[in-house]
């Protein structure tokens, strides 16, 4: 386990200097997390894909609602169970506080446990629905998706393997919401 807590620190000590840490790149990966509260990031790409998809159907379509209803389950049950569920039974310390491994900035994480990442868990959650959707778009989804994941790293927030699991959860409870509650029940009507 020690090698792995190791790995885990050599990855986020890496990561976490691999920008200088300026007020440039404080403001721009500051922004990506944006005090903590990532959904506005989501919510405004998913005004934008709504808005795309008005220019071409006008009015709210069927596929607009199911849209609308999967990005929000997928968002918030993949909140819930990082946020309330895995925090509270890993109870993993946020590196800010371990100074012997990183550089403190001045951005203010927040108090509760570090992993798994819930940053980086909806904003995987957030960019498998949002490609689901709008598969021309999918390059940019993973990437603010990434962005918001990095930038807990480079704000001293969480390490490496909070954020890698973090997108896998957010990933995996995404599709399996697409599959039981969209691609599923169509299968079955066939």
């Amino acid at each position: 386990m020690d090698k792995i807590i190791s790995l885990d620190h050599f990855f986020t000590n890496f990561l976490n200097q691999l920008f200088p840490h300026n007020i440039f790149f404080n403001s721009f990966f500051s922004f990506f997390s944006l005090k903590g509260s990532s959904i506005l990031v989501w919510l405004l790409a998913m005004l934008i894909v709504l808005v795309l998809e008005e220019r071409k159907n006008p009015g709210i379509t069927k596929q607009d609602k199911k849209f609308i209803i999967l990005f929000s389950l997928s968002f918030l049950l993949t909140a819930f169970f990082t946020d309330i569920v895995l925090k509270n039974i890993f109870m993993r310390p946020r590196p800010i506080l371990d100074t012997k491994y990183f550089i403190l900035n001045t951005f203010s994480c927040p108090t509760d446990f570090s992993f798994p990442s819930a940053h980086a868990a909806t904003a995987f959650a957030a960019a498998t629905v949002l490609t689901f959707f709008d598969k021309k778009r999918r390059w940019f989804y993973y990437l603010v998706a990434i962005l918001i994941s990095y930038s807990r790293i480079y704000l001293g927030c969480h390490y490496f393997f909070d954020v890698i699991f973090g997108a896998i959860i957010g990933y995996i409870i995404s599709r399996l919401l697409l599959f039981f509650l969209y691609t599923f029940p169509s299968h079955r009507k066939s």
